[in-house]
């Protein structure tokens, strides 16, 4: 009788066990992740964002308006979730129909910025060489900017690991990494032009863009 009781309990405990393993890959093999209240989460790479948060340069409580994913070729590189202040949801709510989210964010005036999440592994002079190469910034301000991301990640950011772009208009970019203010810069040209590398016309993560489109649902 013992060794029945051990071979039913050791059965239940297989099956338990496949029905766990079966779920989990449903889940991830279907594209989709199990929704967490206050969350939205990147499909992609796993990463969860809250719907608001609280930035060292930008201020407080603002909204996420958006969330997608830096690709390169098949990679995914790392999560980028853009949030915007109340003069920025504002914005939005009273926008024209012809005109788009992200444009909108563009040219309003309230802070905004977003929290890149690594994927993958990526060492600071990747990171410095891509957020510098934006049109129609003078050399010594992307030669200033670099050297601050090269500085302040000091070697490379680790998957998991986060560093934010903050915006506050109308010329100021600041970075911080791993939670810590790394600076910032004060030019026009450089506050546009990134906020442009990933809302304009050639954003650097489509689903970004896409994703602050479908938000007009959001009451903003």
């Amino acid at each position: 009788i013992m060794k029945e009781k051990k071979s039913f309990s050791t059965s239940l405990s297989l099956v338990v066990v496949a029905v766990v393993v079966a779920v989990s890959a449903f889940f991830f093999s279907s594209g989709e992740t199990p929704a967490i209240e206050g969350f939205k989460t990147d499909p992609n790479t796993g990463f969860s964002f809250p719907l608001t948060n609280d930035f060292q340069m930008a201020g407080k409580k603002l909204q996420l308006l958006g969330m997608g994913t830096r690709k390169k070729l098949v990679l995914n590189v790392y999560s980028v979730a853009l949030y915007g202040s109340k003069p920025v949801t504002k914005a939005l709510a009273k926008k024209s129909d012809g005109q788009s989210n992200c444009d909108t964010i563009m040219e309003s005036k309230g802070t905004k910025a977003a929290t890149l999440t690594m994927n993958l592994g990526l060492n600071a002079e990747k990171m410095a060489e891509a957020l510098t190469n934006i049109d129609g910034v003078d050399q010594p301000v992307k030669d200033k900017f670099g050297e601050m991301i090269l500085t302040g990640i000091d070697g490379r950011l680790k998957s998991g690991e986060s560093m934010t772009l903050e915006w506050k208009a109308p010329s100021t970019v600041g970075v911080t990494a791993r939670g810590k203010m790394i600076g910032d810069v004060k030019d026009k040209s450089l506050h546009d032009g990134l906020l442009k590398a990933y809302l304009g016309a050639k954003s650097v993560s489509p689903g970004l863009k896409q994703s602050i489109e479908d938000t007009t649902a959001i009451a903003y």
